[in-house]
């Protein structure tokens, strides 16, 4: 894999994730202080998972990337793998709440603890694997708020 960042906090792609990060934050936020007769309190909860439903199909196609640049025995069982991501997304948005955020917040948990893992195990960069942990964390916080409140 490529040379570590200087900083963690210098890369790009934590600014990005940050940047990224941003509609979640506002929408949870939303969701969580308007009452549930709100007139907007509907489009915010769908506004909520499909953004959430984005963000997790593009991990999954992150972990396509690293899976079709190495090769071996292991390659197929990784890229049938990088489906369940995208699978999973698709069936929160269809699903009612707070069912969807339920879901969401496990398959960001797995999906945190593969890129982790894999990290450590040399098959992702180890400062992806460090990027992955706090965010993750993060993600799965505002699920579970969004689940809390719309329950």
């Amino acid at each position: 894999m490529e040379s570590e960042p200087k900083s963690l906090l210098q890369s790009p792609a934590l600014r990005l994730s940050l940047v990224g990060c941003i509609p979640i934050v506002v929408l949870t936020l939303w969701l969580v202080s308007i009452p549930q007769d709100h007139v907007w309190r509907d489009d915010t909860v769908v506004l909520l998972k499909t953004y959430a439903a984005l963000a997790l199909s593009f991990l999954g196609g992150i972990r396509f990337g690293l899976a079709v640049a190495t090769d071996g025995k292991d390659q197929r069982l990784a890229l049938a793998a990088t489906a369940v991501p995208v699978l999973v997304a698709w069936i929160a948005v269809v699903l009612g709440e707070p069912g969807s955020f339920a879901m969401l917040a496990v398959a960001f948990a797995a999906q945190g603890a593969w890129d982790s893992i894999s990290a450590h195990r040399g098959a992702a960069p180890a400062w992806f694997g460090r990027m992955r942990v706090p965010l993750t964390g993060f993600v799965v916080a505002t699920m579970v708020a969004a689940f809390l409140v719309t329950a």
